[in-house]
């Protein structure tokens, strides 16, 4: 059986079965439907030729799929465990899962029970003791199997050290453990918070058309390994009278088994179990040290692989904010994601809208490639300004943006901030009239309305797709009152003006009616001096 996990988003998993297949597309009847307009709408498929068998089809050469970086077109790719599947901005990942099912069940631990202190390192592994009955040759044959297991443990810690799968990393250590250890079954299971630890690795060794259908190990066992985090084994099983119910155990001729937690450094990430069965011997001191050796360097290469995602995600979160809003405020969203209650909570919030006056006019005269080369240097210039005074651009439209001061990080001066902004926004216009003029293009002005109040403030959409965003009547009367400023105007409501003081010069105030808001709403329009050498937006923060 394959598994295909998402690796971002919404990390959905699907299992393929011998003879079917799971259709990749834009379209609702796809098995896996990425809702993206460059997605085709039947866009790959993923065949399960036979049991350990799959294969890759690019249903158009038109379509965009990647594996491993390598592109596919309509010819089929063979998969293998391991491999990433890349179209457009998703990311799977493809594992063969052996379809023998794990099985647990209850029963009382051995009387012939011992449990140790999982320890993360190795030294216990390696410190050599013989014993007064062992021959010479039996020391050497000790001494030259700890050699093997060192190399095996070393190799197994270079192997690792690139690898940040969690399930890759568990099915490598289930190979070290069958190699180097008698055992006849080998399960890597992980923590689960809604139930029993989940099996990801499942290993058994038989002999030439030998079929597993079922393997069953101790729930107390595994979970007492975990809890206590001890190094757990049990001799001989099935001679232990006081294993109440070792019916199962005895049906499949376990012998022996021992189970290691992955213990880390706060939390313990699964278990490493194994059995014997249909021997004689039972696991040794050695196999046991061993078994505990290789759970301590997966739990250091799943806690790697755990730190590894986290960075991604926090250089793909401040590449992603970094368009929004200002360093600071990234820096303070990192470092205390606390104090960010997203999903939506009323807070005060000053509220900035602007306007490119005589966009439609230009519009008109110009090429559209023209007009979207001066609206990227337009908005570059506006919030280049809006992140120097500490606001958050939440969105643009059209030939215009909204942006927030005091949200998602409130400060001391929002609403002068957002003022301050607005001046500087009036004076960088200059700048770019001058490359429309070099264009012969006809000048362009903004005007600007700002408001402040109480808006619920959070991430608002559906779940495919999130906008963190402000709404509720502040917002609305910013927009509103933005629509009525004269080209070059800077309209503040009295709620914004309170929050002012004398920073900044204000008009008399005079009424306004704006649409759906039953009174009218009080504004004044800011003075401010372009045509001098200092900011009078920088002189009011002073």
């Amino acid at each position: 059986m394959f598994i295909i996990e998402e690796l971002d988003g919404q990390k959905r998993r699907w299992e393929l079965q011998e003879g079917t297949r799971l259709t990749i597309g834009r379209a609702q009847d796809n098995n896996i439907r990425l809702d993206d307009l460059r997605v085709s709408r039947r866009h790959a498929e993923i065949r399960a030729i036979s049991r350990e068998q799959a294969e890759l089809w690019n249903v158009s050469k038109g379509n965009l799929v990647l594996v491993n970086e390598g592109q596919i077109t309509n010819a089929p790719h063979t998969l293998c465990t391991g491999d990433r599947i890349k179209i457009i901005n998703s990311v799977f990942s493809v594992a063969w899962k052996d379809d023998a099912p794990l099985r647990y069940v209850d029963e009382p631990l051995s009387m012939g029970t011992t449990m140790v202190p999982a320890t993360p390192s190795v030294s216990q592994l390696l410190t050599t003791t013989f014993s007064s009955r062992q021959t010479k040759e039996e020391e050497l044959k000790e001494l030259r199997r700890k050699a093997e297991i060192l190399a095996q443990l070393c190799e197994m810690s270079a192997a690792l050290a690139t690898v940040f799968d969690t399930g890759a990393i568990l099915d490598y250590a289930t190979e070290v453990v069958m190699r180097s250890i008698p055992a006849d079954c080998c399960a890597a299971l992980v923590s689960d918070p809604c139930g029993d630890p989940r099996p990801v690795s499942l290993r058994f060794r038989k002999s030439e058309g030998e079929q597993v259908n079922e393997s069953t190990i101790s729930r107390t066992a595994v979970r007492t390994a975990m809890e206590k985090r001890v190094m757990l084994s049990s001799h001989d099983v099935t001679r232990d009278v006081d294993l109440n119910v070792s019916q199962s155990a005895v049906m499949q001729g376990i012998r022996s088994l021992a189970c290691a937690p992955l213990v880390g450094r706060e939390d313990v990430h699964g278990a490493l179990y194994i059995d014997r069965r249909d021997v004689l011997e039972t696991f040794t001191e050695v196999d046991t040290q061993l078994l505990a050796a290789v759970a301590a360097q997966a739990a250091t290469a799943i806690e790697a692989a755990n730190a590894h995602e986290r960075m991604r995600r926090e250089e793909s979160a401040r590449a992603a904010f970094a368009r929004f809003m200002p360093e600071h405020i990234i820096k303070e969203l990192v470092e205390n994601p606390q104090k960010f209650q997203l999903g939506g909570t009323n807070r005060r919030v000053t509220v900035l809208f602007c306007d490119v006056r005589g966009f439609a006019k230009l519009a008109h005269r110009a090429r559209p490639e023209t007009i979207v080369d001066l609206l990227n240097i337009l908005f570059t210039e506006m919030a280049a300004e809006i992140f120097k005074h500490h606001g958050t651009l939440n969105k643009y439209l059209g030939d215009g943006l909204m942006a927030l001061f005091g949200a998602p990080v409130r400060g001391e001066t929002d609403a002068v901030d957002a003022v301050a902004a607005a001046i500087g926004m009036q004076k960088r216009i200059k700048a770019v009239n001058m490359q429309l003029a070099a264009k012969q293009l006809p000048n362009v002005m903004l005007g600007i309305g700002i408001n402040t109040g109480e808006a619920t403030v959070g991430c608002i959409g559906a779940e495919q797709r999130l906008e963190y965003t402000a709404i509720g009547d502040t917002v609305n009367i910013a927009s509103r009152i933005e629509g009525i400023a004269r080209p070059g105007q800077i309209l503040v409501t009295k709620e914004a003006a309170q929050e002012l003081g004398d920073r900044f010069p204000l008009s008399e105030p005079w009424e306004v009616q704006v649409k759906h808001i039953d009174d009218p709403v009080t504004v004044y329009s800011v003075s401010y001096d372009t045509g001098g050498e200092e900011d009078t937006a920088d002189k009011a923060l002073a």
